[in-house]
């Protein structure tokens, strides 16, 4: 009789085990579609063996873990390629938008540029023409107008940057409590011999948002992970997560800071982050400023050499001319010395307040002396200017040079574009690689069903057969 009641033993594990087998199988095919969850499977273990009259008999088998099919080094390369995803990707939106800016169709600044060279050079055929006169004040209102327009759009781009960073940190501040809340959770659920499966791929799937948006780089112990910016700033220790908060400046620049406690703040500069963050910010930070400058440049130089040749002609009046263009709060000077980015001091803001000084046709000085009406030699030699090769450093005339800062912005933007193509080529590559190692195959997942399904049959079987086994010996008895 022990030896039926040992047999009905394990025939009840087994029935029990095969079921909970189904179980899971099932909430795998449950979660096929869920991001980021990692397969599951049911570890059996065999109950220890009993000695029965000189052998040893097994007792049926238990379920001993459910445990999380997981690769580390893929989830490794997926967290990593997240940040440089991120900066990638982030960097194509805001460039996008100077390449509008900096549009090589028509009406851009080049554009302008040669309207008012074009006007002078017609000025020239009729010196003294009234309305000539009123086109050259015209294209030199409407060039300056570019000037501005450009350094506005270029500052409304760096707001745009500004108010996506704002979003993105009102985001990211409860993904990191819930990572560290995780944290709490599997290490207590680890702790007390419980698996945290489900938790952990949630965990995994939050540090990889945080990645692409901040570049992180993490370790793990006791089931807890700690969390730090590329500059080492922790972001989460333990079961704390910091808070990342923005700030304006004097000059009205949004710069961000992490608290660390009531009152500690460290403020986070461009080289301590990574991810989206980074690339919204190196955009917004280095490649906007040094387009600035070089429009501040362009129209500095510009404005200077017009009004060295202006100011030495004669105008109508036979008067000595004027400065043709000015700007505040710096009127174009000496020569920049050196002639290059980054600016002389009087350079900055120049393409942002440029405008055209004259108000009276008659003061436009278009003779290079007071000989006559007729005399157009100053006229000639601005409108030559355009075509001078060697007026902006000694290396490139005014179009020129205009044309160099709309290829870097288009090149950028192309390299951005590109890059994040690539990386996200890579990403998904990488996540397939995953799915197929450790995601859910319903392939597999109904091969293991029958194959629950027939042991949990079989094992409902044996336990009829048991049980008739023992009605039998029991009618034995009566």
């Amino acid at each position: 009789m022990a030896g039926l009641l040992s047999a009905l033993n394990a025939g009840k594990t087994s029935l029990r085990t095969s079921q909970k087998a189904v179980e899971i199988a099932g909430n795998n095919i449950a979660n096929v579609n869920t991001p980021g969850y990692s397969r599951q499977v049911a570890v059996f273990q065999p109950v220890p063996s009993l000695e029965l009259r000189g052998f040893f008999i097994g007792q049926g088998v238990n379920i001993n873990n459910i445990a999380r099919e997981h690769d580390v080094f893929l989830t490794r390369q997926i967290h990593d390629k997240s940040g440089t995803l991120g900066e990638e990707s982030a960097r194509s939106a805001p460039m996008a938008e100077l390449e509008r800016i900096f549009s090589v169709a028509e009406n851009n600044l080049s554009t302008e540029i040669d309207r008012f060279f074009d006007s002078w050079k017609e000025l020239s055929s009729n010196p003294s023409g009234q309305t000539e006169r009123q086109i050259v004040l015209q294209r030199g209102e409407l060039l300056s107008r570019s000037f501005n327009e450009a350094v506005t759009n270029l500052t409304s781009a760096q707001r745009n940057i500004n108010a996506a960073v704002e979003s993105k940190v009102t985001g990211i501040n409860p993904v990191l409590q819930e990572i560290a809340d995780l944290n709490l959770r599997i290490s207590t659920l680890e702790i007390s011999g419980q698996t945290a499966n489900n938790d952990r791929d949630r965990r995994d799937l939050l540090i990889e948002e945080v990645s692409r948006q901040l570049g992180v780089t993490y370790y793990e112990e006791n089931g807890k992970v700690s969390l730090q910016l590329p500059g080492g700033l922790p972001l989460v220790q333990d079961t704390q997560a910091m808070t990342i908060e923005t700030r304006l400046d004097a000059n009205l620049n949004l710069q961000l800071e992490l608290r660390t406690g009531p009152n500690s703040v460290t403020p986070i500069s461009l080289g301590m982050i990574g991810g989206e963050f980074k690339g919204l910010m190196s955009v917004r930070d280095q490649f906007i400023p040094q387009r600035m400058e070089e429009l501040d440049h362009l129209a500095y130089t510009l404005a200077h050499a017009v009004n060295g040749l202006h100011e030495g002609g004669v105008d109508l009046n036979g008067d000595p001319g004027q400065a043709f263009f000015t700007a505040t709060p710096n009127a174009p000077g000496p020569a920049p010395n050196p002639p290059a980015v980054p600016l002389a001091l009087h350079e900055k803001g120049f393409a942002k307040t440029i405008a055209v000084t004259l108000g009276d046709t008659r003061l436009v000085a278009a003779a290079a002396s007071d000989t006559g009406i007729g005399d157009n030699r100053n006229a000639l030699a601005i409108s030559a200017l355009a075509d001078n090769l060697t007026v902006m450093d000694g290396n490139d005339s005014f179009v020129g040079y205009f044309s160099k800062i709309t290829s870097k912005v288009g090149v950028e933007a192309s390299r951005a574009k590109l890059s994040a193509q690539g990386m996200e080529d890579a990403m998904v590559q990488i996540k397939n690689l995953r799915d197929a190692t450790v995601g859910v195959s319903l392939e597999q997942e109904m091969i293991d069903l029958i194959q629950f399904q027939k042991g949990f049959e079989a094992s409902a079987k044996f336990l009829a057969v048991v049980d008739e086994l023992m009605e039998s010996l029991l009618n034995l008895k009566r």
